[in-house]
């Protein structure tokens, strides 16, 4: 493909040398390129992509796009540009012939839930009989394709790509994780999306972010810019407006060129959870819309699942899958890996593993909990290091307030001190009125999580309900700059076993 057919049409485009050369690849990392390569240098949070250009041209890259102004004696064709991010994402879509407009494309994005809703996505459409591709938190798949992630979503080219794949793959219904980093990262730019969903938004990432109020600004630009320039046709909005973000993003694109449908908890919403109620079994919902009245039932337990299960039927429904379908696949809906995962135990205690990583995660996992039968409620959980530091103290208090017996270990500390870390939870604790582990009761300091895991297991018995929180479907720990292999799952069930 010509360079000059690659950059053509794309704004705040400069070019020095040649660009009728053909180009063999588009390459973001140095140790990708080739001869022949196009290298998008990219402005990073630590190093800027232009100090690698040279590196670049040296491995074969026959023509550089960049941000700033030209280089003197490179033996490289030279694209100057005004944001490289974007531009990756535009020449991307269109090395890879735009795949995404030739596959029904769902995008989810939101604090909490998104990777539920993926798979719950996954079952409606498979259960259809219909070629489905997934792509977050866990993994990209599809067909008999696994890919480990290591990121909820990749860069823009690894996308177009792995759309690109997808579409060879026969592959025609997507449901794509769409995290703040990447929108702010420009790596869903061009994707043709047919749909969107707004899960919710409560605090995290503000590592990343400076203010709540950013991170909210971050995923309105899906719904104000992405979703708005997709070429389908018949687009549509999902927004959960239980929250005062979603209320917010809801007001503002209600008169939008989208079709915009609200739901939630609250009476204010297009669809709305009127009821609902346990057995043993799972859940009974009933739902109030404004075609008339919604019944199913799901072996899921929580609240959040039957947000994250109302948000999927609209998704469903937006794609032609007819209703009485939906809700055959709800009835049959499996647990998600790492999402209230429950691990089989013959002593009669509930062992749930859980991804709950956030104040509002947590306190909705435990809410769920405390309305099964049980004696005590015990829970382990840490947080990330090198990480929003200002969740911490309010995981802690949310964690206080719905436990009995709370062990604070280490989560994945990174280059952090664990033990800082937890110093920076159990004021929270604390605040809700938690003492330290007295006859059963308060919190007490594991930092080894395996052996905090051994110690929760020890100090339970029949009756109690004992949540392993944050890790999730993580299979490994990450401790300085490295990872080591660890499960709580399996973890879990060895000790179990042994």
């Amino acid at each position: 493909m010509k360079l000059s057919f690659l950059v053509d049409q794309l704004t705040g485009v400069k070019a020095k040398g040649d660009i009728e050369i053909e180009i063999t690849d588009i390459a973001f990392h140095t140790q990708d390129v080739m001869k022949g390569s196009l290298f998008v240098a990219m402005p990073g949070t630590k190093n800027d992509g232009r100090s690698y250009i040279p590196e670049a041209v040296a491995r074969g890259a026959s023509a550089v796009v960049f941000e700033g102004s030209f280089f003197d004696n490179l033996e490289a064709a030279q694209i100057r540009v005004l944001g490289a991010r974007s531009i990756l994402a535009a020449l991307s879509a269109k090395w890879f012939g735009s795949p995404t407009k030739k596959m029904y494309v769902c995008g989810i994005t939101g604090t909490n839930g998104k990777t539920s809703l993926t798979y719950m996505m996954e079952k409606i459409w498979l259960q259809e009989g219909l070629m489905v591709g997934v792509s977050g938190t866990i993994n990209t798949r599809y067909h008999q394709t696994v890919v480990p992630s290591s990121h909820t979503t990749p860069e823009s080219r690894v996308l177009q790509e792995m759309f690109s794949q997808m579409h060879q793959a026969g592959v025609g219904y997507v449901a794509l994780e769409v995290s703040s980093h990447a929108l702010m990262q420009h790596r869903t730019d061009c994707i043709d999306f047919d749909m969107g969903v707004f899960t919710n938004l409560t605090q995290d990432h503000l590592d990343y972010h400076p203010s709540m109020e950013d991170y909210y600004l971050a995923k309105e630009i899906f719904f104000t810019k992405l979703l708005p320039a997709s070429v389908k046709q018949n687009k549509m909005a999902v927004i959960g407006i239980d929250d005062i973000y979603g209320k917010r993003l809801f007001q503002k694109i209600k008169n939008s060129s989208l079709k915009v449908v609200s739901y939630g908890f609250c009476d204010q919403a297009d669809y709305v959870i009127k009821k609902f109620s346990y057995s043993s079994k799972g859940m009974e919902a009933k739902v109030k819309s404004l075609e008339g009245e919604i019944n199913f039932f799901t072996p899921l337990l929580g609240k959040f699942n039957l947000l994250n299960l109302l948000a999927a039927f609209l998704a469903a429904k937006h794609s032609e899958v007819k209703e009485d379908k939906i809700l055959q696949a709800f009835a049959a809906m499996p647990s998600v890996p790492g999402r209230l995962e429950r691990i089989s135990d013959r002593q009669g205690r509930l062992i749930f593993v859980d991804y709950a990583h956030t104040p509002d995660a947590l306190k909705n996992v435990l809410e769920t909990l405390k309305e099964l039968p049980h004696k005590k409620i015990i829970t382990v959980f840490g947080c990330g290091g090198d990480r929003d530091t200002k969740k911490r103290p309010l995981m802690g208090m949310e964690v206080g307030k719905l436990s009995d017996i709370c062990l604070v270990t280490s989560d994945n500390p990174r280059t952090e001190n664990p033990q800082k870390i937890v110093d920076e939870i159990i004021p929270g604790l604390k605040k809700s009125g938690q003492k330290e582990m007295r006859d059963k009761k308060g919190y007490v300091v594991e930092l080894d999580r395996r052996k905090a895991l051994q110690m929760a297991l020890e100090i339970s018995a029949p009756g109690d309900i004992l949540l392993v929180a944050g890790k999730g479907h993580e299979d490994y720990q990450i401790i300085g700059d490295k990872k080591f292999p660890f499960s709580d799952q399996k973890i879990l069930l060895k000790l179990l076993s042994g």
